[in-house]
């Protein structure tokens, strides 16, 4: 009874885990929020911090690789909430090589990275200061298939990080059945 009581947290417990290391995210300076970098990126140039959204585009200069990601908030584990709203977008540059076939528009990442300042480019005709992110760590996530194409389902309801999760097929009439 422990033993499954044991492995029972360990499960629970591991499914919360954080998606970025341990050892990345001891620098972020957690209290700064995407709001705060996108009014003064050259006050809190040199600071990390833990941001993500999705990839609106890539783009290469030279020996640099820059992601334009638009802002999304981010779940307790680190994973994007493609369902929020976004804050803005920014750049996050690396060195490394991020191939554009695996690093594609619509995909989501999470960045731990150090604030650099800003840069002014052109977003639809418009000058857009974006934050300028260098990248420390990366993780990429797909973007979750829209639940919307089961309309009416009463099985369908929420679940603790406010996602929807689908249950076995039932009745559209709604709930419970009678017994006949």
């Amino acid at each position: 009874m422990r033993i499954a009581l044991l492995l029972a947290m360990v499960a629970l417990l591991g499914g919360c885990a954080h998606v970025m290391s341990e050892a990345g995210l001891k620098p972020v300076d957690r209290s700064l929020a995407y709001s705060d970098v996108r009014k003064n990126p050259e006050a809190l140039a040199g600071k990390q911090v833990l941001l993500g959204g999705v990839i609106a585009g890539i783009r290469s200069s030279g020996d640099v690789i820059m992601l334009e990601v638009a802002q999304l908030e981010l779940f307790n584990n680190g994973v994007p909430d493609d369902s929020s709203p976004s804050g803005g977008r920014f750049l996050a540059i690396s060195s490394e090589l991020l191939d554009p076939a695996i690093y594609h528009p619509g995909n989501l990442v999470t960045i731990i990275g150090e604030i650099k300042g800003k840069k002014i480019q052109k977003l639809e005709s418009v000058d857009y200061p974006y934050p300028l992110i260098s990248v420390k760590e990366l993780r990429m996530f797909r973007a979750s298939e829209p639940f919307t194409t089961y309309p009416g389902n009463p099985y369908q309801n929420q679940v603790g990080d406010g996602k929807l999760m689908l249950r076995p097929p039932g009745p559209v009439d709604g709930e419970p059945r009678k017994a006949y």
